[in-house]
């Protein structure tokens, strides 16, 4: 099946009577002035996950994959990604959805800037294989590829 087009949405909580209502702002409101995406996953890369999403506890279920940067590495910034529960989706989380596949993207403000149209690979290479990122925004990488300097 071909690969559907990421449905990308910010997701903000604003508070409401009752409790916490969704707004739904378009993610190209937020990033004026670009068409391109702020993850691109290959087809490899999505074949993955959608393999790990069939080991979760309920493949049904929508998997929620956390993606960030941090201080570290080699090269001063280092990728990170986790799956995580939809409980721990951050009211400030930029969310991309790939309804289709079932797999949301949560991205925490603060990253979002720096993986701006990251692509995800994946490679299923014995010696450097695993998922793979690269980022149009890194100066430079280390030669793993998992950490970058702006």
């Amino acid at each position: 099946a071909p690969q559907s087009a990421p449905k990308r949405l910010h997701d903000a909580h604003a508070a409401a009577g009752d409790g916490a209502a969704r707004a739904h702002v378009l993610l190209a409101d937020v990033l004026v002035g670009t068409d391109q995406d702020m993850i691109n996953i290959t087809p490899a890369a999505m074949k993955q996950l959608l393999s790990l999403k069939e080991k979760q506890d309920e493949p049904g279920d929508k998997m929620v994959l956390r993606m960030g940067v941090r201080s570290g590495g080699c090269s001063g910034m280092s990728y990170v990604m986790d799956t995580i529960t939809e409980d721990a989706i951050d009211e400030t989380d930029l969310l991309i959805q790939y309804q289709d596949e079932g797999l949301v993207c949560a991205i925490d403000p603060k990253s979002s800037m720096f993986l701006y149209g990251l692509q995800l690979d994946y490679s299923d290479d014995l010696i450097g294989g695993g998922f793979g990122f690269k980022n149009p925004n890194a100066e430079s990488t280390c030669g793993c590829g998992s950490s970058f300097s702006v």
